[in-house]
């Protein structure tokens, strides 16, 4: 999956994409992260969710996060 990134919310929906595609729940995925659910949607909520946030979430889903910079 690839896309042009506007801001972390946009990251965090891209993200929520790739679990319904994948068929997996929140509580799944925070438990491969060894969360509790509750811990993982606070996570995901986080106003300062980062690219190393998305990058243990995509690892433990087994994706890798690739950063392209593209002149416009």
């Amino acid at each position: 999956m690839s896309f042009i990134y506007q801001d972390n919310t946009q990251l965090i929906v891209e993200i929520k994409k790739l679990l319904l595609d994948n068929n997996l729940s929140q509580k799944e995925l925070a438990a491969s992260l060894d969360m509790v659910p509750q811990a993982f949607t606070k996570l995901l909520g986080k106003k300062n969710f980062s690219f190393e946030d998305a990058k243990k979430i995509l690892n433990a889903m087994e994706y890798d996060l690739s950063i392209d910079f593209v002149k416009k």
